[in-house]
């Protein structure tokens, strides 16, 4: 899988999924919230610096985050239409291309169904992808840590104010 971190060996991330467990949860809802903030700028400047087309940059403006207690998403090709298709209908091939060769069944508008090429509107298959799968390994060190410093401070402040 492209882009994860192992929990297996001993680092800063494991520690805090440990720490994590004992929180109260509105402490860890709002470790979520700044992480979010501050993870999705960081997602979509990677994405838009993997850009070579348009196709692409529709894909890069879809880039969004999302994070749980355990975990932090990140997804690109989810939401927006490309004329009256969905970008998500379109995203496999716009990131790891497409064969112009493929044959594509469709319909006119008149109803008859036909096949057709592909053709060339995409880049040639890549399994590593064009887009999202460099971003994610260029964004996940910068949001992996952000995760542990936003958590380590927010904690911080949650003891103070108790004090």
């Amino acid at each position: 899988m492209a882009g994860s971190i192992s929990l297996l060996v001993k680092s800063p991330l494991q520690t805090l999924m440990q720490a994590m467990r004992g929180l109260d949860t509105d402490v860890r809802t709002e470790i979520g919230k700044h992480t979010k903030a501050q993870a999705q700028p960081i997602w979509a400047e990677a994405t838009r610096s993997q850009v070579t087309t348009r196709l692409q940059t529709r894909l890069a403006d879809s880039a969004r985050t999302g994070v749980t207690t355990r975990n932090v998403f990140f997804r690109a090709g989810g939401v927006g239409k490309i004329g009256k298709t969905p970008l998500s209908q379109l995203a496999r091939a716009i990131e790891h291309g497409a064969h112009p060769d493929t044959k594509v069944a469709t319909r006119s508008r008149n109803g008859k169904e036909y096949t057709r090429r592909m053709g060339g509107g995409f880049r040639l298959p890549r399994s590593r992808g064009y887009v999202a799968y460099p971003a994610s390994s260029e964004a996940i060190p910068r949001v992996a840590s952000l995760w542990v410093q936003t958590a380590v401070r927010t904690i911080h402040e949650k003891l103070e104010k108790v004090k």
